[in-house]
């Protein structure tokens, strides 16, 4: 029966490669879906789990997405307000700063932060933004500059490098999995909104998007390029104690009421809302492509039992079991789903690598292409369960009759 099923599908040789062109599409799809779905919930967890600890504030009343504006790029901040929260007895000066944050590239994704986000940070507090992320190249930390003349520096996330690449003054190529990548080399000069700034590291890159985006440079020089000396966007703060997180928020909170504070809590539970809403729209995307390769199997076998009446009869009329016939309808729809998932899974590599470029790097996994391919391939086998049926239901008399 096996023969039998191959040899038909090789009979109908355009239907059969449409068919198998049709249900790879939709293998693509879901394994596509469900990669970056699973890149966009592992980043924002890494996000949330650098920020352990640490309390955001920033202008009350901004919402995006999530239900916060997270980077918070809108917020404003008096410069003044900022050093008399920061000079609460229960702040640790050393673990906390004021921030700014601006845009410099639109997202690449619609959950994500900028391609490029401006970051001015006070000098010696670098680590409280990075958390413990090391260099890939060069430095993490800005070089005392003791009044030197020259560009200020900046320390940028290889997603940022990249971005400036093609007006950096020099440039690098690193080895990746996708092929080489152009990053603005260390010791070359970059424009941000007509300043100047020499790139002094590149952060490295397992970390996560928020950083893989950071163009971070001191907190004055920021506040000149965005205009605005007197104030910045937003403040790390994080207690003294860790028991001292909560009440340092109610304080916060109730002394100055224009301010928002948002905990690591909040930001994780802000994230899963994010997460839930994101979800609900690709389960919709990818159950969908397992509805049409399913209906897409059923169609094509259906249409398969009904031109083959004649033969199944023959079959029936010389001996061949119901169990036989059932057999040779479901090896049919089994080799759709084997040659379509071969083409499903090496498409879902090339979309995603044109899609994502360097960024799809370490996203393939061969978990979710194997779960991909079994669960398109049972719902269809489910799927031609019914033209299988009406196929074993053909009487030999009757079918004998068709000419």
């Amino acid at each position: 029966m096996f023969t039998l099923a191959v040899q038909q599908l090789l009979t109908k040789k355009l239907r059969s490669a449409l068919t198998v062109l049709g249900f790879g599409v939709c293998v693509n799809l879901y394994i596509v879906v469900t990669t970056v779905m699973r890149f966009i919930t592992d980043d924002l967890d890494l996000q949330v789990q650098r920020f352990t600890g640490v309390l955001f504030v920033q202008s009350r009343g901004l919402a995006g997405l999530s239900g916060i504006e997270w980077p918070p790029i809108s917020s404003t901040i008096s410069v003044e307000e900022a050093d008399q929260v920061l000079d609460d007895p229960a702040v640790d000066q050393a673990r906390s700063t004021k921030i700014s944050f601006a845009a410099l590239a639109p997202p690449p994704y619609p959950t994500a932060p900028p391609e490029a986000l401006l970051v001015g940070i006070e000098e010696g507090k670098e680590d409280v933004f990075l958390n413990g992320a090391t260099p890939a190249a060069g430095r993490c930390d800005f070089p005392t500059r003791n009044g030197a003349e020259g560009a200020p520096p900046a320390i940028l996330g290889v997603l940022a490098a990249r971005h400036f690449a093609p007006v950096a003054s020099m440039t690098t190529e690193v080895p990746s999995p996708v092929g080489p990548i152009e990053l603005a080399a260390l010791g070359s000069t970059i424009s941000v909104r007509g300043q100047e700034f020499e790139v002094q590291g590149i952060i490295e890159p397992e970390t996560n998007q928020l950083l893989r985006s950071a163009v971070m440079v001191p907190l004055p020089d920021a506040q000149c390029v965005l205009q605005s000396p007197r104030s910045v966007t937003a403040m790390l703060v994080s207690p003294k104690r860790a028991s001292d997180i909560e009440p340092l928020q109610t304080t916060i909170e109730s002394s100055h009421a224009e301010l928002m504070v948002i905990s690591d809590k909040q930001l994780a539970e802000n994230a899963r809302k994010l997460l839930d809403r994101v979800n609900q729209l690709f389960d919709v995307v990818r159950w969908t492509s397992v509805s049409v390769a399913a209906l897409l199997i059923a169609i094509v076998m259906f249409v398969s039992v009904l031109e083959r009446t004649r033969e199944l009869g023959t079959l029936r009329a010389i001996g061949a079991s119901r169990r036989s016939l059932l057999s040779l309808i479901l090896s049919e729809s089994a080799g759709f789903a084997l040659a379509g998932s071969l083409v499903g899974v090496p498409m879902s590599r090339i979309v995603i690598r044109q899609a994502l470029g360097s960024d799809a790097v370490g996203l393939r996994s061969r978990k979710i292409e194997w779960g991909a391919a079994g669960i398109l391939s049972v719902c269809s086998m489910i799927a031609a369960l019914m033209p299988a049926y009406r196929a074993v239901q053909v009487d030999p008399i009757i079918a004998l009759r068709y000419e």
